[in-house]
């Protein structure tokens, strides 16, 4: 009776620990399924990478129309990479917080037709992600969610996700109803930085180019860009013909449109142009470059200058403004021709620095004398016109913007090293104030930390292993060994 008894219970401890276990893999398995199907995350990570920040909320909030979000690769093999994943879960994230947002996986084999209207404006692959709306799609790949550092070795490590500014600009640009214009000059020997038209096209904007001595300036646009010119703008030596481009230019201005030019001090001298920039009260000194032997990028050398931003003209002031984040970063002049700010006689017009050196800068005339030092130097600045509507009652302003230094709008200063400088926030807010256009800006880079909870796949095992086969195990044997205990009693 008594080894009856002892059998029983023991049989019952094995029992309830089978049942146990049993009860932790459903669990399990429920959990996994329910976790991935409704997004139920809990973002535990320092740099908070599956979160959207307010600025999105704030930026989509009047977004009501219906948006796709595809991936070509199937959403569960997204999961056997861990970065890749990160993509996916963002855009889970959005899903949810959004309800006219979709997440959906397209095969590229069975929609030949979608997949090649797609490629006619787009490089598709496996790894791309297309935001559509009814009026549009926007692509990108995969890669360009994420910042890379490059390695002693030469190899590239991720530096920081990139992925909500990513999605975010590509909703607004699908969204919004029309496609505003900026269009860069290319018929004096210009440059089109690929990063800067990376920038525009990102903040929603078409690119377009122009050559101004034989076409128009596109319809539509609402920036005129010239970066690096290395000859001259036909002037009134060629009025007769028609082909004037100081003309055009000054027409185009005269509708309350906006112009940026770029120069370096390798540009040469370009008498209309200057007289065009001198009427503007802008002065660009050629052949000189600013330096500064105390407040400059000690990775580079002195003439890679800490710029200063300048607010105190309340009609500039709101092009010069950053936001926080970024206001801790150094905006870099590097290579810059000084810039001098002229009397103007229209009384309609004004300028005044956006960027300045600090005091201690100067410009060497030679090794015994400067052109210019103890006063803060300009590097970019802005002219103005100020034209009074009477339909809002209010004065708008249009503008020409001038930098002294090209590398201000390179590759490198607002790709490469835009993680460490503050020059493509700066930039993408001068053409957010100037067009009225709603574009990303506080939306820095979340930075890998390696103390953070970003599991590998192998350290993902472990714990798995940990938790439905470990701990379940020492429920068992120790079943087991009450059991034995009791039988032998």
């Amino acid at each position: 009776m008594k080894n009856t008894k002892v059998l029983k219970y023991g049989t019952a401890s094995v029992v309830l620990a089978i049942v146990f276990i049993a009860l932790l893999f459903a669990i399990n398995l429920v959990a996994g399924i329910v976790t991935e199907k409704f997004n139920l995350y809990v973002d535990l990570t320092d740099e908070q990478l599956y979160s959207l920040s307010d600025e999105t909320f704030s930026l989509l909030e009047n977004m009501d129309e219906p948006v796709k979000i595809i991936f070509f690769t199937p959403l569960d093999k997204l999961d056997s990479d861990s970065y890749v994943k990160n993509i996916k879960t963002l855009a889970l994230e959005y899903e949810e917080k959004f309800d006219n947002i979709t997440v959906e996986y397209v095969d590229m084999t069975r929609n030949p037709e979608l997949v090649r209207r797609y490629r006619k404006d787009f490089s598709l692959a496996e790894t791309s992600v297309i935001v559509e709306s009814d009026k549009r799609f926007a692509g990108f790949d995969m890669a360009e969610c994420f910042v890379y550092t490059q390695n002693d070795d030469s190899s590239y490590s991720y530096y920081a996700f990139n992925g909500e500014y990513r999605f975010t600009s590509s909703l607004l640009k699908v969204t919004r109803d029309t496609m505003p214009v900026v269009t860069f000059m290319t018929n004096h020997g210009e440059e089109v930085p690929s990063v800067f038209k990376s920038v525009l096209t990102d903040s929603g904007f078409e690119v377009k180019t122009v050559n101004l001595l034989q076409e128009n300036i596109p319809e539509n646009t609402e920036i005129l860009i010239s970066v690096s010119p290395k000859s001259d703008l036909t002037g009134v030596e060629s009025e007769e013909e028609g082909n004037s481009e100081i003309t055009k230019l000054n027409a185009y201005l005269a509708k309350g449109l906006d112009v940026m030019i770029f120069l370096d001090p390798n540009t040469p001298e370009l008498p209309n142009l200057d007289d065009f920039l001198y009427n503007w009260g802008i002065d660009v000194l050629h052949g000189v470059s600013v330096q500064d032997n105390v407040n400059y990028l000690a990775s580079a050398n002195n003439m890679a200058v800490l710029a200063q931003y300048y607010t105190e003209d309340e009609n500039t002031s709101s092009l010069a403004k950053v936001s926080d984040s970024a206001s801790a970063m150094p905006v870099v002049s590097y290579y810059t021709s000084p810039i001098s700010i002229v009397p103007l006689t229209n009384v309609s017009r004004g300028v005044a620095p956006l960027l300045t050196t600090s005091t201690t800068a100067y410009v060497p005339k030679n090794a015994q004398e400067n052109y210019v030092q103890n006063t803060r130097i300009p590097l970019l600045v802005a002219g103005y016109s100020r034209t009074f509507n009477s339909t809002t009652g209010n004065t708008d302003k249009n503008y020409v913007v001038v930098g002294g230094s090209t590398y201000f709008v390179s590759d490198q200063y607002l790709g490469a090293y835009s993680a460490l400088f503050a020059n493509s926030e700066l930039i993408r807010n001068i053409i957010s104030t100037m067009t009225d256009e709603t574009i990303v800006l506080n939306m820095p880079y979340k930075v890998y930390n390696d103390t953070s909870l970003v599991a590998t796949a192998e350290q993902s095992q472990k714990w798995m292993a940990t938790l439905i086969v470990v701990l379940p195990s020492i429920v068992l044997v120790t079943a087991l060994a009450v059991f034995l205990k009791r039988r032998h009693k």
